[in-house]
């Protein structure tokens, strides 16, 4: 509402209606020019003059400004009363003067007040018409008051609805605040419950992932046991390896037929590698349940962001709420507040409103101001949380991806796992092949111990026959030194014929004994080596069957074939070559030829098996590496 004044009343006055009265009353007063000449104070025309002085009605006049021609006329007629002042003083003090002068000044002033007269006449007929002006001012602002009445009573109606709808926006805003807290408690809910089942998810597969991990662990332990268990045998057989070197030539002629097996056994790698790779199914176990992870990220992202939403609509629902009510409770206390009296003729109505309408104006500022903060602090709450929303999808990525790096590493175990349990089958046929070939040999071993025998009672037939003709001699010949010569050869050959009895009786005992040891070594290997395929059997369905699930089977087996059986092959090559000695430095013993055979068969699956022992120990480490970040010790 705009301050009311009327024409002429200037707006940066602080006491308006009071500067008016005091400018309308000096208006309405005599000016200089209207005053006579200095008088005495006890002059009987002073007490004549003193009734023009201002009209009985100029209190009812209303406040205004002099206008500006009356200024200009009073400014004019300031410098003419002055020099009429000093002539009188003049002429007062000049007591010579006086009687010449009395006649031109009382012609002088007669016409000065006759002139001031009509000026004073026209002036009143100009005041006569500003207050008829005034008066029909003075009757508008009457109307206008009661206008104003009327719309006071219109605005106390206004204001009584305003607290009608107040008290219904508080009954929706309870409403509201009810609906709010539903809404809040059930996204609360579903969200407890979308965290719950990805801490599930996520359990799960830590503990997945820390059997798996225990179990490759183990795997390791026990290969580090059974490399330790092949490095203790490896020293044993090292021991045996300094008797066995008689067996040198024997090994060389084996050489050509070791390489022959070794190319049927490459051959046989290259066929079962494709049979491999035809017979494991395309990987498709890992694509199974993306899709749910990713709905069920989707689902928690819609929920933040409604939740988030939800809550910032309620937070400017209730800054709007509280808005108002601070309005209304505004509106109540300038309306109850009771202003001081003041002198001005403005009703207290208008002034209570005016406040009114100020204060409602700041309080509209302060609340943009409040709404345009709470705008700026919900972009920021909303950037913040795309920003966790980012954080949480990059480690949803690096879980992905760590769970691809343990399938290749189940992958790689699988591999090595099928590798073993060939050449488990191998080793076991090699030994297999060897005992039968040491079998077969037995038979002949017999022959020369009974073709030994034979040629030792031969021997011995022999001998008696030359102790017959020895006697005969000795009969024949009385000389004692042939009789010596006789009983020395004769002792010399019972000696030597009980050393041959005695090496034909060791060599028998040995041959039995070697043979009992190649049976029960013979069961022992086949027994472990059955158990250690059932293990592998067991290790192969349970890995296999982890990774079919995961569906990576044979992408893994296409690639770690080509790249582990080369090498396992070269250190097989190396472990045989370096556990044979050359021809030069190896002299060739006389010994029995009833165990080399078997002996160098022996050596040949040993130094396979540490060949593939080592193959295996490297690539548990180089896993354990890739999976742990730490080097695994391998034991040369």
């Amino acid at each position: 509402m705009a301050w009311w004044r009327p024409a002429g009343l200037p707006p940066a006055l602080p006491e308006p209606w009071r500067e008016l009265w005091r400018l309308g009353s000096g208006a309405l007063r005599w000016g200089p020019s209207l005053c006579p000449p200095a008088r005495s104070p006890g002059d009987p025309r002073n007490r004549r003059s003193r009734p023009r002085v201002a009209p009985t009605w100029g209190s009812d006049v209303p406040l205004t400004q002099p206008p500006a021609h009356q200024v200009v006329s009073e400014r004019q007629q300031r410098p003419l009363v002055a020099p009429w002042e000093q002539d009188v003083s003049g002429d007062c003090r000049g007591p010579g003067r006086r009687g010449r002068s009395l006649e031109l000044v009382g012609s002088q002033a007669l016409s000065e007040q006759a002139e001031l007269i009509s000026r004073q006449l026209q002036e009143l007929r100009r005041l006569e018409e500003e207050v008829r002006g005034l008066r029909e001012t003075l009757l508008q602002q009457k109307m206008r008051l009661e206008a104003q009445a009327v719309e006071l009573e219109a605005l106390a109606w206004a204001e009584k609805a305003s607290q009608v709808e107040a008290e219904g926006l508080r009954a929706a805003l309870a409403g509201a605040e009810v609906v709010r807290k539903n809404l809040e408690e059930g996204s609360q809910r579903e969200l407890e419950e979308v965290q719950r089942l990805h801490q599930e998810q996520l359990c799960c597969l830590t503990q997945a992932h820390q059997e798996a991990l225990a179990g490759l662990t183990g795997r390791a332990e026990g290969l580090e046991k059974s490399l330790s268990g092949m490095e203790a045998r490896r020293a044993e057989e090292a021991k045996e390896l300094a008797a066995a070197r008689s067996e040198a030539d024997l090994l060389r002629r084996q050489l050509s037929k070791t390489q022959e097996d070794l190319e049927a056994q490459v051959a046989l790698v290259e066929n079962l590698r494709k049979y491999v790779g035809e017979q494991v199914p395309p990987e498709a176990g890992s694509q199974a349940w993306e899709p749910q992870r990713q709905a069920l990220l989707d689902a928690v992202q819609h929920l933040q962001e409604d939740r988030a939403s939800l809550r910032a609509t309620a937070e400017l629902l209730q800054v709007r709420v509280q808005s108002l009510t601070c309005v209304l409770a505004l509106q109540e206390e300038e309306l109850t507040r009771k202003l001081p009296p003041s002198d001005s003729l403005e009703p207290e109505c208008v002034k209570k409103h005016q406040s009114l309408l100020s204060r409602w104006r700041e309080k509209v500022f302060a609340l943009l101001v409040q709404l345009r903060s709470q705008e700026l602090e919900h972009r920021d709450s909303q950037k913040a949380l795309q920003g966790r929303v980012a954080e949480l999808q990059e480690q949803v990525t690096a879980q992905s991806q760590e769970r691809a790096i343990l399938h290749r590493c189940l992958q790689d175990r699988a591999a090595e796992v099928d590798v073993e349990r060939m050449g488990a089958k191998i080793g076991l046929q090699s030994t297999t092949a060897k005992l039968e070939q040491a079998a077969a040999r037995l038979p002949g071993l017999s022959n020369r111990l009974s073709y030994a025998v034979r040629k030792v009672h031969t021997i011995q037939g022999l001998m008696a026959r030359k102790l017959a003709l020895a006697q005969l001699r000795l009969e024949r010949s009385a000389e004692g030194r042939r009789l010596k010569e006789a009983r020395r050869e004769q002792a010399k050959a019972v000696v030597s014929l009980r050393q041959i009895q005695r090496s034909a009786a060791r060599e028998k005992e040995r041959n039995q004994e070697l043979r009992r040891l190649q049976e029960e070594a013979r069961k022992e290997e086949g027994q472990r080596l059955s158990r250690r395929l059932q293990e592998l059997e067991r290790d192969k369905n349970l890995m296999l069957a982890t990774l079919q699930q995961e569906g990576l089977l044979s992408h893994y087996k296409q690639q770690r074939l080509l790249a582990v059986l080369p090498s396992l092959l070269d250190e097989e090559k190396s472990a045989k070559s370096s556990s044979r000695p050359p021809g030069s430095e190896a002299p060739v013993l006389p010994a029995p030829s009833t165990g080399n055979p078997r002996r160098g068969s022996l050596s040949v699956l040993l130094g396979n098996l540490q060949g593939l022992s080592e193959a295996i120990a490297k690539e548990e480490a180089v896993c354990q590496g890739d999976s742990q970040g730490s080097p695994a010790p391998v034991h040369s």
